[in-house]
């Protein structure tokens, strides 16, 4: 009778230590205060130095891409048709001459050393070295400038970024039409210098079929102006492959060319030129047969070895450069990686946007140089904002004001209006991310990136 008795000791101890160890990390969990920023500086000991370096140099170079000629697209700029013989292709982008695009908006164009000046009576930039000075602020160039018989091309998205346009891709046409902005503010709203901290993860972002239609690439440029114009930073975690075995759907951005697949490349470049920062959520987030966005990719039962974890990685990494989409975190695939895969991907990245472990899920945890960003505030459930704005409103302790949000349930919200030379569109404020923006806003807090979270 000794033996069942001392197992029973054995069990009840372990119990004991377990709870005494979850209470002493339940405590550090939410008593540390929370994360604050004053005057546009976040302080904080929970946060990293910047001295990460990544482990990975990859071979893709976004440069040496190759670039070809295409001539089954028509381009429009308000209505007009453009007379152009050629139109470049290159890493998912259309690339027009420059000179064309300046002269049809009135803009003059000059050379002044290795600079190309665009001017007219009000403006004034200065493109040099894939960036582009605009009101004495540098944006860099998200296709850059391809130079091809004595001629400048330039991609698409940067057209719509300086000349403040939007594109308009219409797949069945063939025709990409770059029309007016909405009646949306194009000046983002300025948020306060200083309160708490908020992040938002715009999630499951690939080239899906959903993702491809026209319409619903238009209502996700709705979504990145409407975030815009209320002051608000955002991350996309963006799966780069998309796959769906059963209906034998692989697509491979770097692979596959399609005016749809343009049509995304664009989008992604216009919601990082919206304030949107890009992190890769796996590479193609699923295993086996699984279908993209539904499946798993990194646990103990999928690539589990060292080997196969690396190769995730680096070919998420490979396609991010490849299409010169700027990557800042990692994600892994229904926060599934285990210890090891984790320890793995912080050889590459700085950030990891999801708890450390299960135990650890409502503050940001630092591992030498990595910080752990967890999501304490969850997700959108059956278009229900109410516990994320109770949370917001009446905060637990030190609890990290961050979430997730599968940005698919908002194009519901949405209505494209047609118009000839203007972006339109009707967005319901009754929609769940008009409510948590207000509820940020609300509350005081102030959105931010997660490479803001380091010690400088």
């Amino acid at each position: 009778m000794k033996k069942p008795k001392n197992y029973i000791l054995l069990i009840f101890s372990i119990t004991i230590l377990s709870l005494l160890t979850y209470g002493i990390l339940f405590y550090f969990n939410f008593f540390q205060g929370f994360i604050t920023i004053k005057d546009n500086t976040i302080t904080s000991d929970l946060l990293p130095d910047s001295k990460f370096t990544s482990s990975y140099k990859s071979e893709s170079n976004f440069s040496k891409m190759t670039v070809s000629e295409v001539s089954d697209v028509f381009i429009s700029v308000l209505g007009t048709k453009l007379n152009t013989e050629t139109i470049l292709y290159k890493s998912q982008r259309y690339y027009i001459p420059l000179e064309l695009i300046c002269s049809t908006l009135n803009y003059s164009l000059s050379t002044e050393s290795d600079s190309l000046i665009i001017s007219n009576q009000d403006s004034n930039y200065i493109i040099s070295n894939d960036e582009c000075i605009i009101d004495g602020i540098t944006y860099q160039l998200r296709g850059g400038i391809i130079t091809q018989n004595n001629s400048n091309y330039i991609s698409i998205s940067d057209i719509e970024y300086i000349f403040n346009l939007i594109a308009n891709f219409d797949f069945d046409n063939r025709e990409v039409s770059l029309l007016l902005p909405s009646s949306y503010s194009n000046i983002p709203e300025t948020q306060p210098s200083q309160g708490k901290i908020a992040l938002i993860r715009l999630e499951d972002f690939s080239a899906s079929d959903s993702m491809l239609l026209n319409i619903n690439q238009l209502k996700f440029k709705a979504i990145g102006q409407f975030l815009n114009s209320q002051g608000m930073k955002f991350h996309i975690a963006w799966v780069p492959r998309y796959k769906c075995p059963s209906d034998n759907i692989d697509n491979d951005l770097l692979s596959n060319y399609s005016m749809n697949n343009v049509g995304f490349i664009n989008l992604l470049d216009y919601l990082i030129n919206k304030g949107g920062q890009v992190g890769l959520h796996g590479y193609d987030h699923q295993s086996e047969d699984q279908t993209s966005l539904n499946g798993i990719e990194l646990s103990w039962k999928y690539h589990s070895s060292e080997s196969e974890t690396r190769q995730v990685i680096e070919n998420s990494i490979d396609s991010a450069i490849a299409l010169n989409i700027p990557y800042t975190f990692f994600e892994s695939p229904h926060y599934r990686a285990t210890c090891s895969q984790k320890k793995i991907v912080e050889e590459y990245f700085q950030y990891l946007y999801e708890p450390k472990n299960p135990l650890i899920y409502h503050k940001l945890y630092k591992d030498n140089e990595n910080l752990y960003i967890p999501t304490p505030l969850s997700y959108v459930k059956n278009l229900d904002v109410s516990y994320i704005e109770k949370e917001l409103s009446n905060p637990r302790p030190g609890e990290l004001s961050s979430l997730y949000y599968h940005p698919t349930l908002e194009l519901d919200f949405i209505n494209i209006i047609p118009s000839n030379n203007t972006f339109e569109f009707e967005y319901c404020d009754n929609s769940p991310l008009q409510k948590i923006v207000k509820s940020i806003k609300a509350n005081d807090y102030v959105t931010i990136h997660v490479t803001e979270l380091i010690n400088k």
